[in-house]
């Protein structure tokens, strides 16, 4: 199995140019603090920074700022450090508005693909989008936890689409059940590549599906079709949208859910999504 992992977001390098910021704030508002009180004295004389009057831009004395900053930040330690975490929450926040808002029309996308690889009944109100390799051991284990959800529930559908990432077997694999799915095998093909009884050589794969009344001369023809070589190259977009690189991944209402999951958290989750 490819473990699908979400990328973690670290905040070092923006709260290193954050506290520049605010130390330039806190400059600045000093400076013209002091610039005005100056200029009312009519004086370009300061207490605290020195200023080169022969320069076309007045300059601050680096070691006098620099004294400055290290005793405002001593002496305002809590309220540095206040500043920043307030700065980290409110930039989580809006990263995670914008990951949600980003997912939301994802999903959108996926609900508009026309998908003829399903399991489950058609007319259901919950459906379940899951990316599979029929190589992966995860994908099959969940396989047998949504055959359990369907004879539970009868208002649940599972668009299956295809991820094969473990090797060019996933990939023949994959094309098999596109192939299955134009003759209105799919649901046949795709159980069997799932069970104990499925073996791995394709040679022997062909043959058992002969014995299931599968026409292997038509799946082979399909197989190398546009047809099928155009689902597959869409399959992966839809992958590629949400960044899988792993199965089995999951969408479920708006959540998406990377990797295998128990029958008990998979009912929790359609309850949530899909309140009665």
């Amino acid at each position: 199995m490819g473990l699908y992992t979400k990328k973690k977001t670290f905040f070092p390098f923006k709260n290193f140019l954050f506290i520049i910021f605010l130390l330039l704030v806190i400059y600045v508002i000093y400076y013209y603090y002091s610039l005005n009180s100056n200029e009312n004295n009519n004086s370009f004389q300061f207490d605290d920074i020195l200023f080169d009057q022969n320069s076309d831009f007045i300059k601050a004395n680096e070691n006098e700022l620099e004294d400055f900053i290290e005793k405002f930040i001593s002496e305002n330690p809590k309220l540095i450090l206040e500043t920043v975490r307030n700065y980290q929450l409110e930039q989580s926040d809006i990263e995670k508005n914008e990951t949600e808002n980003q997912n939301k029309e994802l999903i959108n996308q996926l609900k508009l693909f026309q998908n003829d690889m399903s399991l489950g009944f058609n007319n259901a109100n919950k459906t379940i989008y899951e990316f599979v390799d029929y190589n992966c051991g995860y994908c099959q284990k969940f396989h047998d936890v949504l055959i359990e959800l369907i004879n539970k529930d009868s208002d649940v559908r599972v668009e299956i689409l295809q991820l094969p990432i473990l090797g060019n077997s996933s990939i023949d694999l994959s094309k098999i059940v596109i192939a299955s799915s134009l003759s209105g095998d799919f649901e046949k093909v795709h159980n069997y590549l799932y069970s104990s009884k499925r073996r791995n050589d394709i040679a022997e794969i062909f043959a058992d599906l002969f014995l299931m009344d599968i026409d292997i001369k038509l799946l082979k023809e399909n197989m190398n079709s546009s047809e099928v070589t155009s689902t597959l190259n869409r399959h992966k977009e839809l992958s590629d949208m949400f960044k899988f690189n792993g199965t089995p991944a999951l969408i479920i209402g708006a959540q998406i859910i990377p990797g295998y999951i128990e029958l008990s958290k998979l009912m929790e989750i359609l309850l949530e999504e899909f309140p009665d």
